[in-house]
């Protein structure tokens, strides 16, 4: 039965494309999804992740929560994908699994995701209160720099020792080494946090990796490169000086690919509210329109507009709590049993 509601959930957080009709890559979502899909034996994405999540999460235990798109010029401030499907991830750690989430991004993206998690009920704290208080999370910044984050990587693991590391919408390097936006555009990895050494150490030390995008310039999307570069008009070659497309690289244990990438973590907490029989842990739609002002006021914008609005690229703030109400009804009635009596 978690299967049959699982699918629909996926349908919803993974498959219905709502691009511009131009500027934008079309067309790549569904592609993308079932590529995943397949890579990964077949079963709904969202429940693979929650599954992974349940199975190798316990009390008490540290989870690593990464996330941070964009720099400077464009989106110098981290965008509205990400921030809150980490939040949405946070509060499933927290509320749902009883574990402690630790938030992992650029000092530059903070004031967005903070805003975020702490509009889902997971207050950000300092170490010392951390430790001793529930319903918490705490910040760590990465710095830029291949060095510098490798550290800083090694750093973060010695202190959390972490049982999973959950990835939303982060860039991943391609094979030259480059990030790049879903454009082609290139950056290198002294602009970028090189988040790809937490998922090195993670490999080595039996932590769960589980990445989410949606577009294959995410960690993550190394599991479906070939694809990537396929279906994606800059998948194979890019517009900057490497030339070797946006694709990443960088894999995981479990990849997500989402219409949206908040999207795909709401799919894994609504998955994990339906194995948990919690329908509480996923936010109401009031908690989700909050979250989604309190991070533009901190400074996070719109991905595809480029511009300090109340949407998640291109798609309006309506949009958001109506795929949140949809999600709590799919779960609330895959929970309920009932007979009619004709």
């Amino acid at each position: 039965m978690p299967l049959i509601v699982a699918e629909h959930i996926d349908r919803l957080v993974c498959t219905v494309e709502m691009r511009f009709r131009s500027g934008l890559p079309r067309g790549v979502t569904v592609p993308l999804y079932e590529a995943a899909r397949r890579a990964q034996g077949g079963q709904p994405l969202a429940y693979l992740a929650a599954t992974a999540l349940r199975e190798r999460v316990r009390a008490e235990s540290h989870v690593l929560v990464v996330t941070g798109a964009g720099a400077p010029p464009g989106l110098p401030r981290s965008e509205t994908d990400g921030p809150p499907g980490a939040a949405a991830i946070a509060r499933a750690v927290d509320w749902g699994l009883g574990a402690k989430p630790v938030i992992v991004t650029e000092a530059r993206h903070a004031a967005p995701i903070v805003a975020a998690v702490e509009a889902l009920g997971v207050a950000v704290v300092e170490p010392e209160v951390f430790r001793g208080r529930g319903h918490t999370a705490v910040l760590e910044t990465l710095p830029t720099g291949l060095e510098a984050d490798r550290i800083r990587a090694a750093e973060i693991f010695e202190r959390y020792q972490p049982a999973a590391a959950v990835f939303i919408e982060k860039g991943g390097p391609n094979e030259a080494g480059m990030y790049h936006s879903i454009m082609g555009i290139g950056r290198g990895p002294d602009v970028m946090a090189n988040a790809f050494h937490i998922v090195d150490l993670s490999r080595q030390r039996q932590c769960l990796t589980i990445g989410i995008g949606d577009g294959g310039n995410e960690i993550g999307f190394g599991m479906i490169r070939d694809t990537v570069q396929e279906v994606q008009p800059y998948g194979l070659r890019c517009q900057c000086p490497c030339e070797k497309g946006i694709a990443t690289v960088t894999t995981t244990d479990v990849l997500v690919a989402a219409s949206i990438s908040n999207w795909g973590a709401y799919g894994i907490s609504a998955c994990l509210s339906l194995l948990l029989n919690r329908p509480d842990m996923l936010q109401t739609e009031e908690m989700e329109r909050v979250m989604l002002e309190r991070c533009v006021a901190a400074g996070g914008e719109d991905g595809a507009y480029g511009a300090p609005l109340l949407m998640v690229d291109g798609t309006w703030p309506r949009t958001q709590e109506a795929v949140i109400t949809m999600l709590r009804n799919i779960v609330v009635n895959g929970l309920t049993d009932y007979t009619r009596g004709f």
